[in-house]
């Protein structure tokens, strides 16, 4: 009997998932757990970020985990608030901090000696108070690059502060995006601070967790094992062009002055070996790009190969 037979049996449901286009990836539950994460570390960030800087009490509870659409988040945004739109890093895109403006004017009241009361103005904040509240946003964008980091690395940095959510688009309408929310109690002030992040930036990151984790490794593992991969990604190595060793007398290199020219042993046609780090890895050929010398990468060398060494061979000549 056939697939489509079968499912036009009587009391059989057909296997039929609902597909949202305006939502074409969703957080699976790997995802949410490796956020979740994430959240708690940067809910102990925030606590420690409010109680040493306001010397004040302070409570930072992780609340939900929601996906939405970035048209969806803007319009939830009450106006005003205080928006302090970041940036990732070079060539990464932005995120968002959203705090409330309760919160944000008993930071400032407490920045200033008061003793942040409850009821707070609903109105935009002045040039000085955004200038207290752009330091407590500074303290606490290294909490955050500390909590994001077993995910990705990010260099986070301050841009931009609106109140007016209209007047704050890092991204298209339709563009998904993770909200990772926190129910903030500081003194006698209570609101709720999110971040709005960029899902397309983080899914790439949170599919290789999701894989390696698939091995059987517990959450330690699979953190170190990120942070170890991103950590040599950065690193710099030493990328050598080199040419064939050449074999000259001691007296020939006792001789040499200024001007002399001395004969290399490789043919033209002969490619230059690459080494990476003192390792044989590529063959390429010699050539210019714009002003400057170029090579062009060949082939492979075959794992190994031992590679040739790039220093003078001196040979030793009897005085006549």
């Amino acid at each position: 009997m056939s697939t489509r037979a079968r499912d036009r049996q009587p009391g059989r449901k057909p296997d039929i998932k609902p597909f949202d286009f305006r939502r074409p990836s969703t957080l699976s539950r790997e995802h949410i757990r490796m956020m979740q994460m994430v959240q708690d570390n940067l809910a102990r960030g925030l606590t420690t970020v409010f109680a040493g800087a306001l010397r004040a009490v302070a409570t930072v509870n992780a609340l939900d985990l929601e996906q939405r659409t970035y048209d969806e988040y803007i319009r939830s945004v009450p106006n005003p608030t205080l928006l302090s739109m970041l940036s990732l890093g070079a060539g990464r895109a932005g995120c968002m901090l959203e705090l409330p403006l309760p919160v944000a004017f008993a930071a400032t009241e407490l920045l200033l000696g008061g003793i942040g009361a409850k009821e707070q103005p609903n109105r935009a904040m002045t040039d000085l108070e955004l200038s207290l509240m752009r330091n407590i946003v500074d303290l606490i964008l290294p909490e955050f690059r500390a909590a994001v980091e077993p995910v990705m690395q990010v260099e986070p940095e301050l841009v931009a502060q609106e109140s007016n959510p209209q007047f704050a688009q890092f991204a298209s309408p339709s563009e998904m995006v993770i909200l990772v929310s926190f129910d903030v109690k500081l003194e006698h002030a209570t609101g709720v601070i999110r971040f709005c992040l960029p899902f397309a930036q983080m899914q790439p990151h949170l599919d290789a967790l999701s894989a390696a984790n698939q091995g059987g490794d517990s959450d330690s593992e699979i953190v170190e094992r990120v942070r170890v991969q991103d950590h040599l990604a950065a690193s710099p190595v030493e990328i050598a062009a080199v040419f064939r060793p050449a074999v000259a007398s001691s007296r020939q290199i006792v001789d040499l002055k200024v001007g002399d020219v001395l004969m290399l042993n490789h043919p033209t046609t002969m490619p230059l070996t690459v080494h990476v780090q003192g390792v044989n890895v590529y063959e390429a050929s010699l050539g210019r790009m714009s002003r400057q010398l170029a090579v062009q990468i060949q082939r492979e060398v075959p794992l190994g190969r031992v590679p040739r060494r790039t220093t003078l061979r001196i040979s030793k000549v009897a005085d006549s």
